[in-house]
């Protein structure tokens, strides 16, 4: 999953808007569309992963459905013919790839919600599950780095050769998951209509709090990862150094995530997301008066030092997250874990496709910004700024979010002794 995620936000808007010659407003259009179609669809699929179980389980058959729409859908974004590409076949092969990366992620993390049910080993799980997922990002970027030194160097060949992997690597990870990991067994209950859960959630004001951080950390995010590589072919200049920059900026994630644990496990999860957010800002920022075309120091001490905040957000939010769905089934006896992983989902996707199509808008109509072509100096200022001030604007908004956080571990821990006892009560 990491691996096909990654060059999604990293590498496909610029090969879209430099190799196959889209505009670049065009194109983070169509990423934003794309996302905006999963705020409808993904709901929907949490309220289906949690109303329709098999014999399987509750999450399994929709994980083995999603990997032949996603293997077709990677085939055709990541391998598209020159000839062929246009912004309806960019939106709607990409629309197919996100409804199976939908169905897959849902399914996944709201397993993961049922595997783990304490406070500290939510976060112990989706630690590790942030860990490897990292891993994934930094396995699928050596492959670029490899295409840079031994290959043709372009960035056609370096898409093309992602995809090819994350087309052998799903079969040979997801097998073995299906047939070694347990899931719980079918729903006993029949769960409330699809109107009353979404009311139920509509009003809970802690999701909310929780899906605008995970909005504002999406949209951060994003800016970051869409316009890296400019950022380093045209205000460093070290267009060749991009990509083994960014293969070092996830091993040092992969590396800084145990840390990330501890301090979870020490101050919570809430406070060491806020230090974790307001380091990423610290560190943006700092990037704007030191900046230079040539200087690979800057560049490599910003990404590295970028990089080591990187896992925090998307593992505290998904263990919080798993938290707040027990509150939930405490409230309505009812497990929604699909549904509220949606919402996640939903809102990070969101986060993402407004920072991709805002940054690229920015960049296109007001800095007069243009990929491989000659831009006055004005217009790389206008990148260095959209990077820097993008990404430190939703990370701090991310801050804002999450002030006075209610649901610590002591009131988790309240809750689950109340859920224990309520299960006691059941008759056998």
């Amino acid at each position: 999953m990491a691996a096909m995620g990654m060059p999604i936000a990293v590498y496909l808007p610029a090969f879209y808007a430099e190799t196959m010659s889209l505009d670049l407003a065009t194109v983070g259009l169509v990423f934003t569309l794309v996302r905006i179609w999963d705020f409808a669809t993904d709901p929907i699929m949490g309220l289906a992963i949690d109303r329709f179980d098999t014999r399987w389980g509750r999450r399994k058959h929709w994980i083995a459905i999603s990997v032949p729409i996603l293997m077709l859908s990677v085939w055709m974004v990541f391998l598209p013919s020159a000839e062929s590409v246009s912004p309806l076949y960019l939106g709607l092969w990409m629309v197919l790839l996100y409804v199976g990366y939908t169905m897959m992620a849902i399914a996944h993390q709201s397993w993961g919600a049922e595997l783990a049910t304490t406070y500290d080993e939510r976060s112990r799980l989706f630690g590790w599950r942030e860990i490897f997922i990292i891993g994934g990002m930094g396995t699928v970027l050596a492959i670029p780095v490899g295409v840079d030194y031994f290959g043709s160097g372009s960035q056609a060949d370096k898409v093309a050769s992602m995809g090819i992997f994350c087309l052998i690597l799903f079969p040979i990870t997801l097998i073995p998951m299906l047939l070694n990991v347990p899931d719980s067994a079918a729903q006993k209950t029949i769960p409330i209509d699809w109107r009353e859960a979404l009311r139920v959630v509509r009003s809970n004001r802690t999701l909310w709090r929780l899906l605008a951080a995970d909005f504002f950390s999406g949209l951060g995010t994003a800016v970051s990862a869409a316009l890296y590589i400019f950022l380093a072919a045209y205000v460093f200049e070290l267009r060749g150094q991009a990509s083994i920059a960014l293969l070092f900026y996830f091993v040092v994630s992969f590396l800084a995530m145990p840390l990330w644990l501890k301090l979870a496990y020490r101050v919570g999860k809430d406070a060491a997301l806020k230090i974790a957010v307001v380091y990423g800002c610290v560190v943006c920022l700092g990037l704007i008066p030191l900046a230079e075309p040539g200087n690979w120091v800057v560049l490599w001490g910003f990404t590295m030092f970028f990089g080591f905040a990187y896992g925090a957000a998307p593992t505290l939010l998904r263990s919080m997250m798993a938290d707040l769905t027990d509150v939930d089934e405490l409230e309505y006896g009812q497990k929604r874990a699909g549904l509220f992983y949606a919402y996640l989902t939903t809102t990070n996707k969101m986060g993402a496709a407004i920072g991709v199509g805002l940054s690229f808008a920015i960049l296109e109509l007001v800095f007069a910004f243009v990929p491989g072509a000659g831009n006055s100096q004005a217009s790389i200022d206008g990148l260095l700024y959209t990077y820097c001030l993008g990404t430190a604007a939703g990370l701090f908004l991310t801050y804002i979010a999450l002030i006075k956080y209610p649901l610590g571990r002591s009131e988790h821990d309240e809750i689950r002794k109340a859920l224990m006892a309520k299960e006691a009560e059941q008759p056998i």
